[in-house]
This record gives structure tokens, C-alpha cells and sequence, in this order.
């Protein structure tokens, strides 16, 4: 019997899909609990030898705004399959970036349910047909050419010519078409930044539970054979699990539903994707509920761990180094050979592609900044403001780093790393461009956070007396100039920390590729020197040191190392596309670029540093990793530390305004811009390093 358009999912193929969801987290479990062991080892080891740290020298932003303010809504078209034929609906995206639809203005106004939601985790924005097309036959080969002249007639029959796709490889697909091109626009940014947000949620987090579920989601796929980061790791822990079943199981489906697929071909093509969608539902309600349970694993787990590796943490510690010592002299130099033949010849072309990037998109937010800031010293010098009304002129800057449209140009810098890395993302199988760029985004949107909260700080807390104009305008400039040195400080900190963990993100995944058929069979001999590791009980069969743990911890100082030194060459070059007037002394430190990496690579491409020297300086949950003081800041930075949290200064929270923009048939489509969250979450343990 062929699977219809109607078909809905029966109890045999719902129970297929509960079980396989099941699999996962039965199979993913263990790496879990060894994940956590493993972290809270290097925690505990951390606290006993702490690493110095520097503070950033921007004030962190962690004011937060309603999600439920309406930042943008309007009429726009979209595409009704059933229907075959495109219809005007009243969208409203909140704060939050939700998307909601309903089936006119007055229904939204009236607090009708909406007709649907769109989470926009995982979600690709396409603005054409032949994109679109191409994204299909991309996901599902088994389709090409079934029906697609029909297909197209349908999509591109776009009554005003300015589409919106939302590609999801799992979810159903939401087709739009915008009445004209400023509506387009806005919408397009608008989306992207819902999709960004939503991607990188869980890197946001200042949690050491996440960065334990993401290395055992990458130590889990790096024993099937599946090495570094991709699209999988975008969205919630939820999502990400989800699309590891789904990666395992659409092969399976393929080839056992595909050819059951029945009806006319201009229908086939859609009922599978229906079909997707609702099976890939089911699955994210299993794994919801399996989820809760992992959590309150970990929660017991950690009760055990602080009972057996704090009282005999010296004699584990003398264990570990023993271990790591031995599996260094015997397979050291192998891993230095793989790196010096594999990785070496390709660090400055790859530094490169990922600094001009970033460093383009840094520029581009500084020159935001300082034209924002000088709008504003116009107001007050043009309009005779006094002090009294000087926090509600500068409270415009508040919404600037969630403004959308303004935000584009900066963020299209970024999109260059595509382009950037060239052949070498084919050459080293590397699938994480896209992961990159939405991290490479939100740092320097978390810097112009920073910036626009340090400017209104500083400018409150030293405004003048008396009140003058002239005297507050003076004011404006000096601030300006102070807050745009600390900003190029903080950039350099933080382009110097993503260029480190891009370039492990690239090669570290291929050097353990390379090295595990000569390396991995060797590893069972060392089991031995774990007797005097302790940590062995009932419950823990694996115990507190793992062979296969240290061994990816040797593999990542080797490619650290190799790392940092093609860094402290490139600080020699002039000509390097790095240097610019603003960043000159990037790289030219040599304590600094002897630090180890970032908390989010452990994550992805290996495993947590050898030692507490090695251990990344921690960082705000959506800042920058780390800022380097300059002594003619000090003092700035010594004032700002001892600033209350819940004494910072909150400026009038007025909106920017509505823009209007365009028109349909029943209305223009109103975007109303204001303050966004910026993803702080309570601060834990171990931050995790923002994308």
C-alpha cells in the first residue's frame, strides 16, 4: 500500500520513530556521564590552580527587555499548498523572534490565537525559486525532477515579485512574498536575525551542564565517523538531539518510503515533506521527555562526583599527569608529524580568510557606533538640551544593536567566510561556515551592546553640573572618544580568540580524523595506569580518567601549539591583512597567544586542556572571551568593576519609533524597532563561549 497526501502517521511508524529516539539517548547517555566526569575534573582542577584572568574593558550588558514587545508586523503573502495559491496573512514577530501569522490585522487586535507559530532554529532564508529549487534537490535527491516545472509555476507565481523562503531540513517550509522592496528588506534582516538568535541559543548560555552535552553530542558522532561542527548543532539541546536521530534516519526512510510515495508527481514531492515534518514532531516529543530525564542524571551524578573526586583530587591529578605523560612520549610525535605535514602549510591562508572577515564586520560596527553616537551630540547641540533631558536623547542608542536594518551591514561582512576559506573547507571536509558566521555576528553585536551600555554609563555618571549645552556636548565627544578605545581593545581580544578557535574548529577535526586508525588501537595498553586514578565505583565503571579523553586532550594541545605559533609569525608580517589602525597590535603579545583555547571548542573539536594553565580565560555568556587592558584605561576599568549590578544605570526606555514601510492591500506593514535580550542567562560556574 503507497503512503497518500492524507497519510497520517500510524501507531507502527509512531512507535518506529519513539524507539529510534529511544536509541539515541540510550546510545548518547554514556558519553554523557563520561563528558561530566571528565568536566567536572578539570573544574575542580581549575578552582585548586586558578588561571589569572583580565576583564574586558567594556562594561557587560545585561539589561534584558519584555519579549513580548511587537518589534515588527504586517501583511505579506504566503503560499497555501492545499489551497495552491498564495493569500495575505498579518505577521507580528515579537522581541522574543517568534513569528506568528493571523488571518488579518484586526484578528491580532482583537488577542485572536494566532493561526500558527514558526520557531526559527535551524531555518534557511532563500530569495529566489531557483535557490529554493536547489535547496530541495540538495536535501532530497530522490525527488529531482519530479514535477519541478510544477513546483516552480507554484512558487514563483509571486504576485509582487519579492519572495521569502524558509528552508528547514526537517520542519515544513514557509513560503512568503513581501508587497515591495523596502518590505523585503526589512523582513529578510528581520528574519535572519530571529534565525541567528535562535541558532546560537545554547552557545549563549553560562552553563557547565551545556558544554557537557555538547561534547558528548561530538564525542558521539566522532565514534561513527562524523568529525566537527555542523548545521546538527543549531538551536536547543532538544533540537540538536532531534537531528541526530533524523540524521541516522532519513537514509532509512529513503530507502524504504521513498518508493512508496504515492500519487500524481506534482504532489509526491510535497507529501514526503509533510511527512518529514510530522515524523520529525514526534520525535522532538520523545526526546523532550527522555531529555528531563539526562538532566536529573546529571544533577545526581554531580552529588557523586563532588563526594569521590574532591577528597582524593591530589592523587587522581598525579594519576592524570602520569597518564597524559605516557601517552605523550609514545604518541607525541606522530600526532606533531600529522600536524606539521596537514596543518602547517595552511595556517596563514586559513588565519587570513577568517580575519579579514571579522575584522571587516568590526570596522563596520565601529562606524555604526560613532556616527549613532555623533546623531546624537547633534540633537543636543542643535536642540538646547540640558542635562535633565540628556539620559532620554542618549536612550535612542539603546536599540541600536537589535536595529535589524542597520545591523545588515555589519552582518554581511561576515557572510564573506564562505568566500574567504575557499578550497580549503572542501579540503578538510569542513561544514561549519555557517556556524562560524552566526557566532562571528553575535560577538560583535554583544561589542556594540557593550559599547552603547559603557558610553550612557560613563556619560551619566560625569555629567556636568551646570548643564550647559556646549558643556554637555564636550561631554559626548570625550566619552565617545574613551568608549571607541575601549571597543578597539576588546575587538582586537576578541578577533585574536576567533581566528584561535576557527582554526581548531578546521583542523583539529581532521587531524583526529587522520590519526585515530594509527592511534586509537594503541589506547587499550594505558587502561592499566588507571588503578590509581580512584573514582571507580558500582555506578561508574569507566571511572574518573578516561584513556580516550587524555588522548584528545594531548591531540588538541599539539594542534594548539601549532596554532599559536603561525599566530606570533603572523604578528611579524606588516603586510598581514590583520593590521589595521585600529587593531596594530593584535597578535603581538606572546603570553597572551600561549593561553589555551575557548570552552566552545572543547565543545565541537576536542576535549577540555591538559592542564589549568591551559584553560580558557572565562567569558560573559554572549561577550567576547577576553579583554586586554591598556594601562591608560586602567583607571576606567578599575571605576567600572565596582559597579552594582543591580545599581547600573537604566536609561528612559523609550522606542525608536515606527517605521512604515510599504503597503498591501490592507494596510502598510508597521516595523517597530526597540531594545532586544541580549541572551544573558544566571551566571554559573563555567561561562560558555558565545558564537
Amino acid at each position: 500500500m503507497g503512503l497518500s497526501f492524507s497519510t497520517q502517521l500510524d501507531s507502527r511508524m509512531r512507535d518506529y520513530l519513539k524507539g529510534r529516539a529511544d536509541v539515541l539517548l540510550n546510545d548518547i547517555r554514556p558519553h554523557c556521564k563520561g563528558q561530566y566526569t571528565a568536566a567536572f575534573l578539570n573544574k575542580v582542577w581549575n578552582e585548586v590552580e586558578p588561571r589569572p584572568s583580565q576583564a574586558p574593558q567594556l562594561l557587560k550588558n545585561k539589561e534584558l527587555r519584555d519579549t513580548e514587545q511587537v518589534i515588527a508586523k504586517g501583511y505579506l503573502m504566503q503560499h497555501v499548498e492545499n489551497r495552491k495559491r498564495w493569500k495575505e496573512s498579518y505577521f507580528v514577530m515579537k522581541a522574543s523572534y517568534h513569528l506568528e501569522y493571523f488571518e488579518s490585522k484586526e484578528a491580532e487586535q482583537r488577542a485572536v490565537k494566532a493561526e500558527s507559530s514558526v520557531l526559527l532554529s535551524g531555518y534557511v532564508l532563500l530569495n529566489s525559486v531557483m535557490d529554493y529549487r536547489d535547496r530541495l534537490h540538495q536535501s532530497w535527491p530522490h525527488f529531482n525532477g519530479i514535477a519541478d516545472t510544477y513546483w516552480e509555476e507554484q512558487c514563483a507565481n509571486c504576485p509582487t515579485g519579492h519572495p521569502l523562503f524558509l528552508w528547514h531540513p526537517y520542519r515544513p517550509h514557509l513560503l512568503l512574498c513581501c508587497q515591495n522592496a523596502d518590505d523585503h528588506h526589512i523582513w529578510s534582516t528581520l528574519l535572519k536575525d530571529g534565525i541567528r538568535h535562535f541558532n546560537t541559543a545554547i552557545f549563549r548560555k553560562d552553563s557547565f551542564e551545556v558544554r557537557v552535552f555538547l561534547e558528548a553530542v561530538r564525542v558521539y558522532r566522532q565514534q561513527k565517523g562524523q568529525y566537527g561542527i555542523c548545521d546538527l548543532y543549531l538551536g536547543s539541546e532538544i533540537e540538536i538531539l532531534s537531528n541526530l536521530v533524523m540524521e541516522d534516519l532519513c537514509p532509512v526512510l529513503e530507502s524504504q518510503l521513498v518508493p512508496h510515495v504515492r500519487g500524481p508527481d506534482s504532489k509526491r514531492k510535497h507529501t514526503w515533506l509533510k511527512m518529514i515534518g510530522e515524523m520529525y514532531t514526534l520525535v522532538e516529543t520523545q526526546i523532550a521527555e527522555g531529555f528531563q530525564t539526562l538532566l536529573r542524571e546529571n544533577e545526581e551524578q554531580e552529588s557523586k562526583l563532588e563526594k569521590t573526586i574532591r577528597p582524593d583530587f591530589t592523587q587522581i591529578l598525579a594519576s592524570k599527569k602520569q597518564l597524559l605523560s605516557k601517552v605523550k612520549a609514545s604518541l607525541g610525535d606522530r600526532v606533531r608529524l600529522c600536524c606539521e605535514e596537514q596543518v602547517r602549510p595552511y595556517l596563514h591562508s586559513a588565519g587570513n580568510g577568517v580575519t579579514v572577515p571579522i575584522n571587516a564586520g568590526l570596522m563596520e560596527t565601529r562606524r555604526l557606533f560613532s556616527e549613532e553616537v555623533s546623531r546624537v551630540m547633534s540633537v543636543v547641540q542643535s536642540g538646547g538640551h540640558g542635562s535633565s533631558s540628556l539620559a532620554e536623547v542618549c536612550s535612542q542608542l539603546q536599540a541600536l544593536p537589535y536595529q535589524s536594518v542597520q545591523m545588515h551591514p555589519c552582518y554581511k561582512k561576515l557572510e564573506n567566510l564562505q568566500q574567504s576559506l575557499g578550497e580549503l573547507g572542501a579540503r578538510f571536509s569542513f561544514t561549519g561556515v555557517r556556524f562560524l558566521t552566526q557566532r562571528a555576528q553575535t560577538i560583535i553585536q554583544q561589542l556594540l551592546q557593550d559599547a552603547v551600555y559603557t558610553f550612557q554609563y560613563l556619560l551619566i555618571s560625569a555629567q556636568p553640573a551646570t548643564g550647559l549645552s556646549a558643556e554637555i556636548s564636550q561631554l559626548l565627544h570625550n566619552t565617545q572618544l574613551r568608549v571607541l578605545k575601549k571597543f578597539d581593545s576588546d575587538s582586537s581580544a576578541a578577533v585574536k580568540q576567533f581566528v584561535r578557535d576557527s582554526l581548531l574548529e578546521l583542523f583539529l577535526p581532521h587531524v583526529l580524523k587522520i590519526m585515530e586508525p594509527a592511534c586509537k588501537p594503541e589506547l587499550p595498553v594505558y587502561e592499566a595506569c588507571l588503578s590509581a586514578g580512584g573514582g571507580d565505583d558500582d555506578d561508574d565503571d569507566d571511572g574518573v580518567i578516561r584513556v580516550e579523553s587524555v588522548y584528545n586532550e594531548l591531540v588538541l594541545h599539539i594542534v594548539s601549539e601549532e596554532i599559536n605559533r603561525a599566530m606570533k609569525e603572523a604578528s611579524t608580517r606588516t603586510s598581514y591583512s590583520l593590521y589595521n589602525e585600529n587593531m596594530g597590535g593584535l597578535w603581538n603579545n606572546e603570553s597572551e597567544l600561549d593561553g589555551a583555547e575557548s570552552p566552545r571548542t572543547f565543545l565541537a573539536s576536542g576535549t577540555p586542556p591538559t592542564s589549568p594553565a591551559e584553560l580558557p580565560e572565562l567569558a560573559s555568556a554572549t561577550g567576547p572571551l577576553a579583554g586586554y587592558q591598556e594601562q591608560a584605561e586602567a583607571s576606567d576599568n578599575s571605576k567600572a568593576s565596582k559597579v552594582d549590578t543591580g545599581s547600573q544605570w537604566r536609561g528612559s526606555q523609550e522606542d525608536r519609533g515606527t517605521a512604515t514601510q510599504g503597503g498591501g492591500q490592507n494596510g502598510p506593514a508597521e516595523v517597530n524597532y526597540g531594545q532586544s535580550d541580549n541572551g544573558v542567562t544566571a551566571q554559573g560556574d563555567e561561562p560558555v563561549l558565545s558564537m
